[in-house]
């Protein structure tokens, strides 16, 4: 699978954020604290739903200069691949939901929504899953995402499993 574009909308710290690597390596360098684990983070959540260390409860709105979380906004990360010669888009959307009580003239949060995309077309999340899952399976996204994954989230056994997959069963 190759990267052709990924697209960042009040994603964590960064307002608007894209790249178009058309499928080259690249590498995103940078200061402390400038944005890089969040274009990580935003590309495992577009897979996962998940941050790049594994933790589905994360924070990804936007905040002011005082911490505060800036309210209304839509919260977006988009990527389009390459995969076998054909291309696909996935995006997944996070927003919040307001709604006006009969008789009242203000509307009230009242939660979150998180919308889902493939190819530009709204799908549920368990279509969305399962378009991810055809490509690739959580436990193999995360052993190629994630560096720490292998020795530390993983048990002995699995690892040994895995280890003996990739060279084959050690003999006397």
């Amino acid at each position: 699978m190759k990267i052709l574009s990924l697209k960042l909308t009040n994603f964590k710290g960064i307002r608007s954020f894209q790249i178009s690597p058309e499928g080259a390596d690249v590498s995103i360098l940078g200061d402390n604290g400038t944005g890089k684990t969040t274009v990580f983070d935003a590309f495992t959540w577009l897979f996962s739903g998940k941050n790049s260390l594994g933790a589905a409860d994360f924070e990804i709105k936007t905040l002011d200069e005082n911490g505060n979380t800036i309210p209304g906004l839509d919260h977006e990360v988009e990527g389009v691949f390459g995969l076998d010669g054909k291309t696909f888009a996935l995006r997944r959307a996070y927003h919040e939901v307001w709604t006006k009580q009969r008789g009242s003239a203000t509307k009230q949060f009242s939660g979150h929504s998180t919308d889902y995309f493939t190819d530009g077309v709204p799908v549920k999340k368990n279509e969305y899953e399962a378009r991810i899952a055809s490509i690739i399976d959580e436990q193999t996204f995360r052993l190629l995402t994630d560096p720490r994954y292998f020795n530390e989230a993983l048990p002995w056994e699995k690892r040994r499993e895995i280890l003996i997959n990739v060279s084959g069963d050690v003999s006397d």
